[in-house]
């Protein structure tokens, strides 16, 4: 264990050696015989001693050995008086140190924006760039990188190639700059700073050597190209250093970084010049087609005119070479980067599945159990040390004023913590609050919960290193207790704002009060786990603690952390979730919930079972994964949540930014609401992707790998010949929707003001107008596909495959598609639309490719050709909006009052809340029916969908009054007549006489009938025979 003690004889002030002299401080950085940082803060107290004892032992002279130190009786009055403004020059600095970082860390950002903006020079190459010394600077011009610096670099004075990198030059920092104490098993890394590969100091950002033509620009082709291979030399030489150093073992992630971003430098100014090289080369070739024959085989006709094209063809070829090198530089580039990669996955997969002793050994515990008197001794020795080295260097007063810090930090920023929430916290007794303030409460509490204990640190931190009374190892274990404080604060603040414990109604997950109550318990004690896990975590690299002792105390936190996390799930899978949510999935977790349950629980699942078997470093990084990936998923959904809310809120058409938008645009309501909805859509993806990168970061992907990939894709990746760059597809698009926009304001020029004025007919300025737009959409297309790079000889190859494919038996297929789009650009027919189709009708659900389904009312999906509906005649009742109209029917009798009539029909339409006043309901006589007069209502829906219901609630209406006034409603009348009533009446009489009764029905016929009951038959029901029956349903049986 190295001793923070310091030397006996510590370094002393500087004094003065003669009455004139001021003090010459100790330059900031030296260090004594221990190796320690030596402070200058020693000028306050360690001065005044010296000064006693110097006057004690010589109060005339100052003796030689203590001229360092600053004689009172030599030291002039002014001198002396300079004393106090040390302490104050040291008070502004802690304040400076205060108040300034965050300020100065947003100016920064935004400054290395700036300059890293479209280049592949990372955040460190800026931050070392604006830490270079100002003399190296002035020495040494470094161009400005961007789009902004291509033009500042074209208006500067041309410099001299750089040269190339001396590969025995200056190492690389990226070793010195490693974290010491990475733990046992990277204290044997070999590379250090004294033998890492030499590295040719910062990388020369390429100045556009190859500039576009036009351009003020004095060099000569020949000079641009010999510039772009000292480029290629520099570039050479660095892949030679990352090639050296990928070789050597055991590399340290510092060292990874470190090489990955020069490579991805690299790969950036070759991309750059590049794109400058092209359009060169592309103006030569132009040139020598110009120059050479038209048949091949002959020569020029002059002699000027071979020159020229010699010298043309040979610049060619030399451009040509330079940019084939360039390309050359992008692959071997992109190679190293996946080398590097593929290094780190390497390292990561054998540190993770390299096995150790099991949780179940007893050895393990034993060797525990005999290394922790050590570590704690060696913890006991860290403080003791620091707190000498403080009262050496500033004094007893200083360790107080330090060790009271410490205590305060701890004892005094949780009731501050606590008050501020109280203040943001929510009332319980507000059973229903809006959502915006439920959702902003949640952010405040959030917020207040971490921000308290971070300032606190960042000034305690701050205030110790500007003072210098932290070394490294305590500057080390300072950072590892506050990442554990960090993220217990986390925890329990977003758990609180999330879960709302006792506050059903400001909770933002559907938990039950019993349930919440237990899940915020479970979240309070895996923060505390957690968090002393991450201080273990830091505290083993600072005190260099024994393997075995690391992994125990890891094996024991995470099987803490993934018990409590499978409680915590079966909290959340037990409660029911709420149906509206499930429905409208009010933060989009919802579904992905669903989804990542099983894969939570297999993670849990996993991090119990792996200590077992000995893959400690296993199961701490999924324990690590399942907490920081709840985290973020946590923090996602409360921002989904607020910025949904915030949203919805603020641009309402009767809310001040919805008022201040509409009076300002002159836009209505729903297309405020629609900004809204768009903003709010744009700020949830960048939320989305913002999370799916920080989940995915322990993982290998970082953020150089986005970048890469969306500089990749805005400045062009090629396939074949052909450049696909997303800025230019959407400046592409800006043109043809500019030129599309242009082409609708001139057609409602030409309809509203031009054509009314002449004397064409209707279907000639119909045809006019069609024209033109027809001309302006093909214009403005062609200019988008010529800005973007497309070669309409292309489009027109396409064109004639597609031709040639219809002709092979594609006709309904393109003959559909081609449907389909006319139904999308034209729009006769849209989702929702209720049309009639043949015999069919219903609404259009999806209007896919090659047909569009439509939803009958009995829930039937019909799939109708899109050829059809272009075709053949369909009935759209929402067509440009869903107004309607109704008809019902209706008769009464003959000696009904019409006029009383009409005035109850009158009455119903009035009283019907769905039916529009404009255009009114109207009532009409049709005609005198066979039984009734015949009147229709006729009426207009706002909505036509509700036209069943609305005609159904009139008819009520309608009878129910009718039924009050008494008017009646006939039912059809019929009149029977029977011609031959008197030969019928003939026919029936012989067949009652030729029926003679039976003896034993005379006899019964004698005797008393009885009664019979209501509906029975009787004997003179039946006629016939004995034989034959007719029960009275005249079929005869």
């Amino acid at each position: 264990m190295v001793s923070l003690r310091p030397a006996a004889s510590a370094p002393q002030c500087v004094g003065t050696s003669g009455p004139d002299s001021r003090p010459d401080p100790t330059p900031r950085g030296a260090t004594d015989a221990s190796g320690l940082r030596y402070v200058s803060f020693c000028a306050i107290q360690a001065r005044a001693r010296a000064h006693r004892d110097l006057v004690r032992r010589a109060p005339d002279v100052c003796p030689p050995e203590a001229r360092r130190i600053p004689c009172p009786r030599t030291q002039s009055r002014a001198d002396r008086s300079r004393e106090p403004a040390i302490v104050k020059r040291r008070i502004r600095n802690f304040r400076r140190a205060v108040t300034g970082p965050l300020a100065a860390a947003v100016v920064g950002i935004a400054v290395l924006a700036g300059i890293t903006a479209g280049t592949g020079r990372d955040w460190a190459g800026a931050l070392n760039a604006l830490a270079q010394p100002a003399s190296e600077q002035a020495t040494e011009t470094q161009p400005v990188p961007g789009v902004v610096g291509r033009i500042l670099n074209q208006a500067l004075p041309p410099q001299d190639a750089p040269k190339a990198a001396n590969p025995a030059g200056p190492t690389s920092d990226a070793s010195s700059d490693a974290a010491p104490g990475t733990g046992s098993n990277d204290a044997a890394s070999p590379v250090t700073a004294t033998d890492a590969p030499p590295v040719a100091g910062p990388l020369p950002t390429l100045r556009d050597a190859v500039r576009l033509p036009g351009g003020s620009d004095t060099l000569g082709d020949q000079e641009r190209a010999a510039q772009v291979h000292a480029k290629l030399d520099a570039w050479t030489v660095t892949f030679e250093q990352i090639d050296a150093a990928l070789k050597r073992p055991g590399i340290g992630r510092p060292i990874l970084d470190d090489l990955r971003s020069r490579a991805e430098a690299v790969k950036a100014a070759a991309e750059d010049t590049a794109r400058s090289l092209q359009p060169r080369v592309k103006a030569v070739e132009r040139k020598v087609a110009e120059l050479a024959p038209a048949e091949a085989g002959a020569e020029a006709e002059t002699e000027e005119v071979r020159a020229q094209l010699a010298e043309q063809r040979a610049l060619l070829a030399t451009l040509t070479g330079a940019l084939k090198q360039v390309q050359v530089v992008q692959l071997r580039a992109e190679e190293m980067i996946t080398r590097i990669s593929d290094v780190r996955r390497g390292q990561l997969t054998r540190r993770l599945l390299t096995p150790s002793s099991s949780i179940l050994d007893p050895g393990l515990w034993l060797r525990v159990a005999t290394d922790t008197p050590a570590t704690v001794t060696a913890l006991r020795l860290l403080v003791q040390d620091w707190f000498s080295l403080i009262y050496s260097r500033a004094g007893g007063w200083a360790v107080l004023f330090v060790f009271g810090a410490l205590i305060a930090s701890v004892i005094l920023v949780w009731p501050v913590r606590h008050v501020l929430l109280e203040r943001a916290a929510r009332d319980g007794d507000v059973a229903d609050p809006t959502p915006v303030a439920r959702s902003g409460a949640a952010v405040a509490i959030t917020f207040l919960a971490v921000v308290v204990p971070v300032i606190t640190m960042v000034v305690l931190y701050r205030g110790l290193d500007v003072f210098e009374l932290m070394p490294e190892r305590i500057g080390m274990a300072l950072r590892a207790i506050f990442r554990g404080l960090l993220m217990f604060a986390f925890a329990q603040g977003l758990g609180w704002a999330v879960i709302a414990p006792k506050k059903p109604g400001w909770r933002l997950i559907p938990l039950s009060d019993a349930r919440a109550d237990g899940l915020m318990k479970l979240v309070f004690l895996g923060g505390v786990v957690f968090g002393l896990g991450l201080f273990a975590d830091g505290i083993d690299e600072v005190l260099r603690v024994p393997v075995e002792s690391s992994d125990a105390i890891a094996a024991v936190i995470s099987i803490a952390v993934a018990l409590l996390s499978m409680a915590a799930l079966r909290i959340v899978a037990a409660e029911p979730a709420r149906e509206e949510e499930d429905a409208a999935g009010a933060s989009g977790l919802n579904f992905l919930w669903r989804w990542l349950m099983p894969v939570y629980w297999l993670a849990a699942l996993v991090s119990l079972a792996a200590p077992v078997f000995g893959y400690i470093q296993f199961s701490w990084f999924i324990t690590e994964q399942i907490v920081w990936s709840a985290s973020v998923l946590g923090l996602l959904h409360l921002l989904l949540i607020f910025t949904d809310d915030v949203a919805a809120a603020a641009f309402r058409a009767d809310a001040p930014v919805g008022r201040g938008l509409t009076e300002s645009l002159a836009i209505s309501g729903n297309a405020v609401e629609q900004i809204g909805v768009l903003l709010s859509g744009v700020v949830r993806i960048l939320l989305i992707v913002g999370a799916v990168v920080s989940v995915l970061a322990p993982w290998g992907v970082n953020t150089t790998d986005i970048t890469s990939l969306l500089r990749q894709a805005m400045f062009g990746f090629q396939v074949g010949s052909f450049t696909f760059a997303l800025s230019d597809i959407v400046i592409g698009l800006a043109i043809f929707v500019v030129g599309l926009t242009a082409t609708r304001a001139m057609q409602r020029w030409l309809e509203n003001r031009y054509l009314p004025h002449t004397r064409l007919d209707v279907g000639l300025k119909t045809s006019i107008r069609t024209t033109f737009g027809y001309i302006g959409v093909i214009i403005a297309a062609m200019a988008a596909f010529t800005f973007m790079g497309l070669d309409l000889q292309n489009v027109a190859i396409v064109a004639g495959a597609l031709s040639v494919g219809i002709g092979f038996g594609l006709q309904s297929i393109v003959n559909n598609f081609v449907s389909g789009l006319i139904l999308l650009a034209e729009r006769p027919i849209k989702v929702g639309d209720w049309i009639v189709v043949g015999a069919e009708q219903g609404f259009v659900r999806r209007i896919n490719v090659r047909a569009t389904e439509i939803e009958t009312f009995d829930r039937q999906t019909v799939i109708v050709p899109n050829s059809d509906l272009i075709s053949g005649v369909v009935k759209n009742w929402m067509h440009h909006d869903t107004t309607g109209r109704i008809i019902i029917p209706i008769g009464v009798s003959y000696a009904s009052d019409p006029e009383q009539v009409r005035d109850i029909l009158m009455e119903v339409a009035s009283d019907t809340k769905q039916l529009l006043a404009y255009p009114a309901p109207q009532v009409f006589f049709m005609e005198f029916g066979a039984s009734s007069l015949d009147f229709e209502l006729r009426a207009y829906l706002a909505n036509i969908d509700q036209s069943l219901i609305v005609k159904s609630e009139i008819r009520f209406d309608i009878i129910r009054r009718f039924r009050e006034a008494g008017i009646e409603i006939p039912f059809p009348q019929q009149d029977i007549h029977l011609r031959d009533m008197d030969r019928l009446e003939a026919v029936m009489g012989r067949g009652g006489r030729a029926a003679r009764p039976a003896p034993a029905e005379t006899a019964a016929a004698r005797k008393p009938v009885a009664a019979t009951p209501p509906g029975a038959a009787t004997k003179d029901d039946v006629s016939g025979d004995e034989g034959s029956q007719d029960a009275g349903d005249g079929d005869g049986r």
